[in-house]
């Protein structure tokens, strides 16, 4: 008889026993069913309304951003003085468009070989006939179709014939599933590149190759839908689900081109077609209205990945989807988002230092809108960039989407003043030249009202509360940025990873030395996660007036310092009960910032200012400078409360790069505060601020100097959201008041 075990033991042989049965299942059905139900043999019947073609691209290419109808224009502008700059772009670009050495897909998400050097190359050939891009295009054909993985590439070449490429297909087709392999966004880049040289050469391809490279598009489209959206690839969870996330729409970009460029609506295909149809209304719809990116300034080209979806949609499926709200405002949107001098963006979010905010599609989205002014600027912001790395190697795209017809704009003519509702944010600037002073003012939740507005819509059908993805968002409700003379003054985060996201990076305030935390999370996470609850009272946009010279915003931020307690950090704080902050622009005078504190009990209150450089110039008085190369500020910082100041190093960081700004950490141990502090960008150097508190709801605040007379009378908000009461007069000049009645915000959808 088999001896009794302990009962330790028996639960251990159990355990290895169904640790090798798992293994033997698992080896079992790779060896009998290789792709491992990744992706089927067949895609399902499709039981919806069929896909089909606009009539007049039916067996026609090329298809995708152009037709053969648009060429002979289109060669035209490419030998005009108007396209010089693109044209010697593109023509730059050509030099580096051959087919890797290693035939590796590139590091940089496959943008260099996908996005950037087989259109080019691609494009060349189509416009002027040259035979060696021909040639060059076809090896980038023949590289693909002898790889089985477009995520890392870098197989051994296989001989150039159909049994060959035959035997990589299968090869791909039965892959496991692994990673995000054929599912992530250098697979995505790989199709659009590879799908726009077989669609703009269809009618060079030697016909036996082109069928089957066909094949090989269509196959790479189902594992990237089966592997990606439909989660077949354990990788990608991060993506899947949410709307509004530049992930998912390089994705979409990838998986339109490959099944639009090669389908002709055939009955096997509308499986595939009308999936592809949902997902691209399922994004359109969830567009914030204001054309604004939740993600940041950086992530233009997402939205310009998924314009460029659209308009493939549209010209090729006969869909609308280019008409949104957002398309109509995105280039505004983004020409705003460009910080004076157009070399760099107003920074909010996760942004590589230096980050500028447009893209060369948005000359496209301009051009259908008939945008004159816009597209003025978007060509002066080619101009200015035209060396940077994100322009200059995209000449191919600007070749293609700018309108030498639509002249006659002045982007000085935009508004100098915009409020964009999604993100709570507005920008103000005294005028378009390079020089000029700008700053821009943040209170909104995190991802934007639109996204959120997605949850309780889900949340209907599952019966929870789903997430959304604001991995690249920042805890800066209230926060806000300067900048004069060409350079940044009041600086904020770039794109933090150790640290990750603190509110010690940002021009707002900590409550017990812990900044803004999703509720029922620690702070400082890299990437930040969404609260499990409602999070659109987080940062709020409580009044908004813009009259003239005179701009008042006014967020209410306590919803993002909620109740806190990190035991293993053995940090804790109560839940604030008011983080009201008025942000006042006088131009050509000062900015005022008043802020209204207020916690259930006694708490240590740190209010933050950061720079470049950062000096005392006035410590009995709390006068300080703000300074950057040959651009400075002076502020001063008063209180109704005694309060202490510090002058330390913000744990502001890029790719953990630490910035060393160095920030006025200004903190009391209080119940309550209100903050009163002047900036003066425009260098007037007598401005003089008294603060002059009437009981804790009123207060007078008087500013002085040369041509400058002004008060300004504080009455706060008496409920959570009700906008506080400021009237503004000055002597002989403006006289403006916001309060409830007439400072409502415009409305965010």
């Amino acid at each position: 008889m088999r001896p009794k075990m302990a009962v330790g033991a028996q639960s251990r042989e159990k355990k290895l026993f169904s640790m090798f049965f798992v293994f033997f299942l698992w080896l079992a059905l790779v060896l009998v069913c290789p792709a491992n139900a990744r992706v089927p043999e067949k895609d399902p019947e499709w039981a919806g309304l069929p896909v089909t073609l606009q009539q007049e691209i039916e067996g026609k290419h090329p298809r995708l951003l152009l037709t053969a109808k648009r060429l002979p224009e289109l060669r035209a502008y490419y030998n005009s003085e108007n396209a010089a700059l693109y044209r010697q772009q593109f023509l730059d670009q050509l030099k580096k468009s051959v087919v890797p050495k290693d035939h590796k897909t590139s590091p940089g998400w496959g943008q260099e070989i996908g996005l950037m050097n087989m259109p080019t190359v691609a494009l060349h050939y189509i416009l002027t006939g040259d035979k060696n891009s021909l040639a060059v295009c076809k090896g980038h054909l023949q590289w693909l179709a002898g790889t089985a993985n477009w995520t890392y590439g870098g197989e051994p070449l296989v001989e150039n014939s159909p049994q060959a490429y035959a035997k990589v297909l299968e090869t791909m087709k039965n892959m496991p599933p692994a990673g995000e392999d054929n599912s992530d966004t250098t697979a995505a880049f790989t199709l659009v590149g590879a799908a726009l040289i077989w669609d703009w050469l269809y009618n060079d391809l030697e016909p036996a190759f082109r069928e089957q490279f066909r094949q090989i598009l269509w196959q790479h489209a189902r594992a990237m839908y089966y592997g990606g959206h439909l989660a077949g690839n354990p990788g990608g969870h991060y993506w899947r689900t949410y709307p509004m996330y530049n992930h998912r729409w390089f994705r979409d970009w990838g998986l339109t081109f490959a099944v639009v460029a090669t389908t002709e609506g055939k009955p096997e295909e509308q499986w595939l077609l009308g999936n592809l149809r949902k997902e691209l209304q399922f994004m359109a719809e969830w567009l914030a209205p204001d054309g604004s990116q939740h993600e940041g300034p950086g992530y233009g080209s997402s939205s310009g990945a998924l314009g460029m979806t659209f308009q493939v949609s549209d010209e090729c499926l006969g869909t609308r989807h280019l008409d949104s709200p957002f398309f109509r405002n995105v280039s505004m949107f983004a020409l705003q988002e460009s910080a004076p001098g157009m070399k760099e963006a107003f920074f909010f979010a996760d942004c590589f230092t230096k980050a500028a905010s447009l893209h060369p599609y948005y000359l496209k989205t301009s051009a259908y809108f008939k945008q004159a002014d816009l597209m003025d600027g978007i060509r002066q912001y080619m101009k200015v960039l035209q060396k940077s790395w994100d322009v200059r190697a995209y000449g191919w795209l600007s070749l293609l989407s700018d309108d030498p017809k639509l002249q006659g704009g002045q982007y000085t003519r935009l508004p100098a003043t915009i409020f964009f509702p999604d993100l709570g944010m507005t920008i103000v600037r005294e005028a378009w030249q390079d020089n000029a002073v700008a700053a821009m003012f943040k209170c909104g939740p995190p991802g934007g009202y639109k996204l959120n507005s997605w949850r309780p819509v889900k949340k209907a059908e599952s019966g929870t509360d789903p997430g959304i993805n604001v991995a690249h968002d920042h805890p800066d409700a209230n926060s806000f940025v300067i900048l004069g003379n060409g350079d940044y003054l009041a600086e904020t985060d770039r794109y933090p990873l150790k640290p990750g996201k603190l509110s010690s990076s940002e021009n707002t305030i900590l409550i017990e030395k812990i900044g803004q935390a999703m509720q029922g999370r620690v702070e400082g996470e890299e990437w930040w996660q969404p609260s499990k609850n409602d999070m659109t009272k987080m940062g709020v946009i409580t009044a908004w007036k813009d009259a003239g010279d005179v701009v008042i915003s006014e967020g209410e931020a306590s919803g993002s310092y909620e109740a806190y307690k990190d035991a293993k950090a053995k940090k804790s704080r109560p839940a604030l009960d008011r983080f009201r902050r008025d942000f006042i622009w006088v131009k050509g005078g000062y900015i005022l910032v008043l802020d209204d504190i207020r916690a259930p009990k006694p708490v240590e209150i740190t209010w933050l200012m950061q720079g470049a450089k950062l000096e005392a110039v006035d410590p009995a008085k709390n006068l300080f400078r703000l300074s950057k190369n040959k651009a400075a500020c002076e502020f001063q910082l008063l209180a109704d409360t005694e309060f202490k100041t510090n002058i330390g190093v913000s744990t502001a960081n890029d790719h953990n790069k630490p910035l060393n700004w160095q920030q006025l950490q200004a903190s009391a141990e209080t119940k309550a505060i209100r903050f009163v502090s002047i900036y003066d960008p425009w260098d007037h150097k007598d401005l003089k601020l008294t603060f002059e508190p009437a009981g804790p709801e009123k207060a007078k605040i008087k500013v002085s100097g040369r041509g400058i007379a002004d008060t300004w009378e504080w009455t706060a908000g008496k409920g959570k959201f009700e906008a506080a009461t400021l009237h503004g007069t000055r002597r002989n000049g403006f006289d403006v008041l916001s309060d409830a009645e007439k400072s409502v915000p415009p409305p965010h959808d």
